[in-house]
């Protein structure tokens, strides 16, 4: 806390408050600021994760922000002077209401002059004065939850922000740029803060986005209805999410000027008849009476930033032609192996390795007679090579896409390891890797391919903002090169370049698929994971489908699975092959051999149906 303290002198105020038994007074009493406060010195102690707080809501009018209110009325006290400003004006009728009733409760002084102010509420705007590292900028917040837009549950939210999953963020920039040509975004623009969070600057415009970076006031920013606190502590990197060649761009236009008081270095808003006049109606009139350092401001004015015509992205013309080179295979080290598993297992239900008895082919069922569970898969074993197709075949309820969801890390073995040559050379049984890790290994080493498109792809994004969610996941930040490889993926499955910027809930159902393998194949993947790929197409479709993943699988170093029931599928793309049923291997081999001359009753029916 030392380190709190030295930062800036309002932290030591709000540490020596959390110790405070001074009576109640005003609108929060004591419990409530304190809670208020821990939640603040949280929020300060890790920049840009929401912090949750308990306080009620506070029962104010419309447009007076009751999160920006409970923050301030935590942290301000009789020694302070307060400053309210709304939409850029302190003499509007909510910002004077606001101000004089916390000045009446709180016993503070008041007023319209940010030099003077040691706390000052905002909403939509930062001062235009420059502020010290003794004051306290408080923003009330509609929104604070920047994944609001590109993703509706709030435990995924949670899981994104612990893991800076933040691809959906960057797909949404990306969808801009490929409709518009530019990152419309204005207020809630995300940035990243002390290079970990992603904060939306709701309620800001861009144009006060670059002062929040190095800031010597502490931001402390609320949210009542969603009861969450942020802050940006003095001195905190935080920049703006773009592309490495797309610049970052803030309202306005070179040469525009206030038509109050002539500045030309601050944020601008419409009045009428053409005319521009400053948002920040103090600083206007302080410049008017030449009461201001203009050099100063001026400094610290992003103007750097006004837009540039001739550097926007010029995306509404054609796409862009895929460069067809053909991939490189990866130089072999370790193992000669891609992928092994061993032993996995899976039971649903109670019991674990001890309900396996009993269940199986020999048995004729999967439910455990002496617990009752259901044990999908048992005993599970195979490895496969680069350049290799091995397929797993059963009738639906074998235990095959369990398996395979195993292996992937969608679900939770029972028993078994599973182990990646990519990984520490084969060594680390991926099965005791955290469910981030895995998820990452996914971006990096695991392509899958759902049986549904649906589960694989975003049908309200476009077939290159789907790829794009693989590409800037595994840390792409060139628009252009995101652009040009997903260009390249598309061409290569035979999807049109003319519907790259079309969204995937518009294409037929072998038009998705062929999306989905394009974006599993995004980042190279050393496996390829494929979940019965051609159900539910039509017959014709599925001929085109198979065609290409025999195509692929041909021209890449890659270690196929492949999941079907179909065994004229397995014959079309594996070497090998498992055939499951109950969740137990019951014959494996060449897959030519299997179709010639199978062995098993379950078998010989599988290939028999096949030969139909």
């Amino acid at each position: 806390m030392s380190t709190l303290q030295e930062t800036t002198p309002r932290l030591a105020d709000l540490l020596a408050d959390l110790d405070a038994t001074a009576p109640a007074t005003g609108l929060l009493d004591e419990s409530a600021k304190r809670e208020v406060r821990r939640a603040v010195l949280t929020a300060v102690c890790v920049p840009g994760y929401q912090v949750p707080f308990g306080s009620r809501e506070m029962p104010v009018a419309r447009g007076w922000g009751s999160g920006g209110l409970q923050v301030t009325l935590a942290v301000i006290g009789e020694r302070d002077t307060v400053k309210v400003i709304d939409q850029g004006d302190d003499a509007g009728v909510n910002a004077t209401n606001l101000r004089r009733m916390i000045a009446a409760t709180e016993r503070c002084a008041d007023t319209t002059d940010s030099r003077d102010a040691t706390v000052v509420q905002t909403r939509h705007r930062v001062p235009e004065q420059p502020l010290s590292d003794d004051q306290v900028l408080v923003l009330q917040v509609p929104v604070p939850e920047p994944l609001r837009g590109v993703q509706r549950s709030t435990a995924e939210c949670d899981r994104m922000h612990a893991e800076g999953d933040y691809a959906a963020i960057w797909v949404s920039l990306y969808e801009d740029l490929v409709r518009n040509g530019v990152i419309t975004r204005s207020t809630g623009y995300p940035v990243l803060v002390g290079g970990r969070y992603v904060m939306a600057t709701t309620p800001i415009p861009r144009w006060d986005v670059p002062r929040l970076h190095h800031s010597p006031q502490l931001n402390l920013f609320g949210a009542g209805r969603e009861k969450r606190i942020y802050a940006v502590p003095p001195y905190t990197d935080v920049e703006p999410l773009t592309f490495d060649d797309v610049p970052f761009e803030v309202e306005g236009a070179p040469d525009t000027r206030c038509a109050h008081c002539g500045a030309g270095d601050t944020f601008l808003v419409e009045a009428g008849a053409g005319r521009m006049i400053c948002s920040d109606t103090e600083w206007c009139a302080r410049v008017t009476e030449g009461d201001v350092d203009a050099a100063a401001h001026t400094a610290v004015a992003p103007l750097h930033l006004l837009p540039d015509p001739a550097a926007r992205v010029r995306t509404a013309t054609a796409a862009p032609r895929p460069a067809r080179a053909a991939p490189s295979p990866p130089a072999r080290t370790g193992p000669e192996w891609t992928l092994r598993a061993s032993g996995l297992g899976k039971v649903h239900g109670p019991g674990g390795a001890d309900a396996a008895a009993g269940t199986g082919p020999e048995h004729g069922t999967a439910v455990s007679p002496s617990t009752g569970a259901i044990v999908a898969a048992w005993n599970v074993g195979f490895d496969v090579a680069p350049g290799e197709a091995l397929g797993l075949i059963g009738e639906s309820g074998s235990g095959k896409s369990t398996v395979l969801r195993c292996v992937v890390g969608e679900e939770r073995p029972t028993t078994g390891s599973v182990h990646l040559a990519a990984v520490d050379g084969g060594a680390t049984d991926l099965l005791t890797l955290d469910a981030a890790t895995r998820r990452r290994l996914r971006i990096d080493v695991l392509g899958f391919v759902h049986q549904d498109p649906s589960a694989g792809l975003a049908l309200g994004v476009s077939a290159g903002g789907n790829i794009a969610e693989r590409l800037t996941a595994a840390g792409w930040r060139s628009y252009h090169a995101i652009r040009a490889r997903a260009a390249e993926l598309l061409d290569r499955v035979e999807v049109p370049l003319s519907r790259m910027d079309d969204p995937v809930g518009t294409f037929s159902g072998g038009m998705r698929q062929r999306v989905q393998i394009a974006k599993a194949l995004a980042t190279d993947p050393a496996v390829l994971l494929l979940d019965e790929p051609t159900t539910g197409l039509d017959a014709s479709v599925a001929a085109g489908v198979l065609d290409l993943l025999r195509g692929l699988l041909a021209e890449r170093d890659v270690a196929a699975v492949v999941v079907s029931h179909d065994f004229a599928v397995i014959e079309a793309l594996t070497e090998r092959a498992l055939v499951m049923q109950l969740g137990r291997v019951v014959e494996q081999g060449l897959t030519d051999q299997l179709f010639a001359d199978p062995h098993h009753p379950y078998t010989q029916r599988l290939v028999a149906a096949a030969r139909r």
